[in-house]
């Protein structure tokens, strides 16, 4: 499976248009690296810890992706 990012610019997100895609994965995994560095969010609340723990597992392996 394939991942890719897409650009996206207007005054909220049903209003924004794309300005670009890229499915190269240099770009992609660096996107990735980047948003891991970022200290995880913290909440009291177990649902959105949850959620959290999952975002970051698949960033990490979109950035260790092999491909």
């Amino acid at each position: 499976m394939g991942q890719f990012l897409a650009l996206y610019s207007g005054a909220t997100v049903n209003s924004s248009e794309v300005l670009a895609l890229s499915a190269d994965p240099r770009i992609v995994k660096e996107f990735a690296a980047r948003l891991l560095e970022q200290p995880p969010a913290v909440s009291k609340d177990p649902a959105v810890v949850s959620i959290e723990e999952g975002r970051r597992r698949a960033l990490e392996v979109v950035r260790d992706d092999q491909v």
